[in-house]
């Protein structure tokens, strides 16, 4: 939420044979990760969900992944080393607990020539009546 004071985590991850791989950073509550282990630049000890889970007490129960292709910021570029005008993935994750509160919100980025999106899914005979609006 606009306002919400949040402890952030900031990564860049590299692969020991391509190099570079993201840029990421993840933004918890600091009614969560505030006067914890999350504020040491340090590796967590499990998956960060699993963190914010035990220090919450709250389950991840939803996530958000809106994508979008473009061009990297200057520091981007030179942390991943980029080619003049390689664009980039940049995915937003924003995950609700069960009763609805925001727990996480992280955002990474990838060089888009390293990134490979795969949709499978069902298709139905009869088409379903959507449950709920369009954000086109």
């Amino acid at each position: 939420m606009p306002g919400t004071e949040v402890v952030v985590r900031r990564r860049n991850l590299y692969d020991k044979v391509d190099g570079p791989e993201e840029v990421g950073a993840s933004y918890i509550p600091v009614e969560i990760a505030g006067g914890t282990y999350l504020e040491e630049p340090t590796v967590v000890p499990k998956a960060l969900f699993l963190c914010v889970e035990e220090l919450s007490g709250k389950l991840y129960a939803q996530a958000r992944d809106a994508w979008v292709s473009r061009l990297p910021t200057a520091e981007e570029s030179d942390i991943l080393n980029l080619a003049p005008g390689m664009p980039v993935l940049h995915v937003i994750h924003t995950a609700r607990s069960t009763d609805g509160d925001v727990v996480e919100v992280s955002e990474s980025v990838w060089p888009a020539d390293r990134v490979m999106l795969i949709d499978e899914y069902e298709i139905t005979a009869e088409a379903e009546q959507p449950n709920a609006q369009s954000e086109i």
